[in-house]
């Protein structure tokens, strides 16, 4: 193996990682063999053993990748600094990104295959809903948001976005991806916050900046 910068060798594994993301949605890892993984990292199968020992530490990196977005984005979310409608905006945000990048398909053979690392995401699955929860709970208690069941609304978005992402409902529809997503935050935005908070808020640049990252994302995914 050839020496590396630990710092460098860190850095260039996320990235590889990442890129193994979409394709691991859409088939799982299950079939994949190390070749596969090199040809989609966009290296040498030589180069791969640089970076991972095996393919066991790949699905140990990228389950540990999403672990810490969880994690991330679980401290925006109870940060009672940040107003609400931008802690708003990171669920609605997280929500897509986990819709694009985690499969069922990937908890499916993550189970059976690495039953202690399925049991690390699920929890940390388990504590960012029970935090989405406090979050829309606390909203309602300061009378930000509308007195709604918070089970409904995350239930509504593991239902909606999967519908009305499908490349089917859209071509269909004549829909594009970045209006969906614009018309069903601003569905749940009226939907969530109070009428008088509504007239407070001013986010349009800031969300449209948001959704074109979201679509481009998309996208990328339904075009790889």
């Amino acid at each position: 193996m050839r020496k590396i910068d630990p710092e460098l060798r860190e850095e260039m594994r996320k990235t590889y990682v990442l890129k193994l993301m979409n394709v691991i949605r859409l088939k799982g890892f299950n079939t994949l063999k190390i070749q596969d993984m090199a040809e989609h990292m966009q290296i040498s199968k030589a180069s791969f053993y640089n970076y991972f020992s095996s393919k066991e530490e790949i699905i140990q990196e990228l389950t540990g990748t999403y672990i810490a977005y969880y994690e991330e984005v679980d401290q925006t979310i109870l940060n009672k600094e940040i107003t609400y409608i931008d802690r708003f905006q990171k669920v609605f945000e997280q929500e897509v990104l986990t819709f694009i990048y985690i499969s069922e398909l990937f908890f499916e053979e993550l189970k059976v295959g690495f039953p202690e690392l399925y049991e690390g995401i699920i929890s940390a699955r388990r504590k960012r809903k029970m935090n989405i929860r406090q979050f829309y709970e606390m909203g309602m208690k300061e009378g930000i948001f509308q007195s709604l069941n918070p089970s409904i609304l995350m239930l509504q978005d593991e239902v909606m976005l999967r519908r009305l992402l499908d490349p089917a409902f859209l071509l269909e529809e004549g829909l594009t991806i970045k209006q969906v997503l614009f018309d069903y935050y601003q569905a749940k935005k009226v939907q969530i916050f109070k009428p008088d908070e509504l007239k407070r808020i001013n986010d349009k640049l800031t969300i449209l900046e948001k959704i074109e990252f979201l679509s481009l994302k998309l996208s990328n995914s339904y075009s790889s």
